[in-house]
């Protein structure tokens, strides 16, 4: 009887033990979790502060450039040269791509042996790169040379002066009709109203030349064709007996004219023969 009650209460100590551990590995681990959540947060908030800022947040966002309102009067000067396997068909392109972007001003083509072309045209500012590329499937670039003028200062300066010649045509107009055509000083206003009238044309119109050379690029274009191999020239027989035909024919034409100074001279001849003599005895 003692030895079965030692052995319930043995068996009945390791449940007990059994049911406690697990109530006790639940408590600690009730614990930890709060910390855990606490390291993490603090970690996570650490990562951040390490993570270095973006780039939005140092600069802003990406820069994109402003277009500026201020603009250049270019005048555009191009001199091109080309080479091309087939002249004729560049030449019928060409004329093409000229009815396309503008007008020809000059134009001259050789088909020799070596066959050339040259021209110059004139297209639109707008239409110039547009046009360089087309004009690379023409044939092989060899040479380019892109420059400018800048009219900026002279428009500004003539506008500067149309401006002030019509101010200038306007206090002398209002002179002139409140000067009555007996005053002494008529006619010099009259003068300098027409001074005014000529100096604001010549204005204008240096304004409409700026403005022409800067809306119409000058393009100065050559084509040539590769240099061709030496060839073996054969020459033509028939030519050297054909010219010795000739000289003949020449030679008889030539004497055909002398045959009446020779019958002359001939005849003359035995008559001051004897006269020599006669004198010389």
């Amino acid at each position: 009887m003692i030895f079965i009650l030692f052995a319930f209460l043995l068996q009945c100590g390791k449940e007990s033990n059994n049911e406690s551990t697990p109530t006790v590995e639940a408590e600690m681990r009730s614990m930890d979790m709060p910390m855990e959540k606490k390291v993490a947060t603090s970690t996570s908030r650490t990562d951040d502060a390490i993570e270095p800022p973006s780039v939005e947040s140092q600069l802003g966002q990406v820069f994109v450039p402003i277009q500026t309102t201020s603009e250049r009067l270019l005048e555009y000067q191009v001199q091109l040269s080309y080479q091309t396997q087939d002249l004729i068909k560049t030449r019928k392109d060409i004329l093409g791509f000229i009815t396309k972007y503008g007008y020809i001003e000059s134009s001259s083509a050789v088909n020799t042996d070596s066959p050339y072309m040259s021209l110059r045209i004139h297209i639109r500012s707008e239409k110039l790169y547009e046009a360089l590329i087309e004009l690379d499937t023409y044939g092989v670039l060899l040479n380019e040379d892109i420059s400018t003028v800048d009219h900026t200062e002279g428009m500004v300066w003539q506008k500067i002066k149309s401006n002030r010649e019509k101010i200038r045509l306007v206090r002398r107009s209002i002179a002139n009709n409140q000067t009555s055509a007996n005053s002494k000083n008529w006619q010099a206003i009259e003068e300098a109203v027409t001074d005014s009238e000529n100096n604001l044309d010549s204005s204008e119109h240096e304004i409409w030349k700026i403005k022409d050379r800067v809306k119409w690029a000058t393009l100065n274009i050559n084509f040539s064709t590769p240099i061709p191999a030496d060839k073996v020239q054969i020459p033509t027989y028939k030519n050297a007996f054909v010219g010795i035909l000739n000289l003949f024919l020449e030679l008889t034409y030539y004497l055909i004219w002398m045959i009446p100074f020779l019958l002359l001279a001939g005849i003359l001849y035995f008559p001051l023969k004897k006269i020599y003599f006669y004198f010389k005895k």
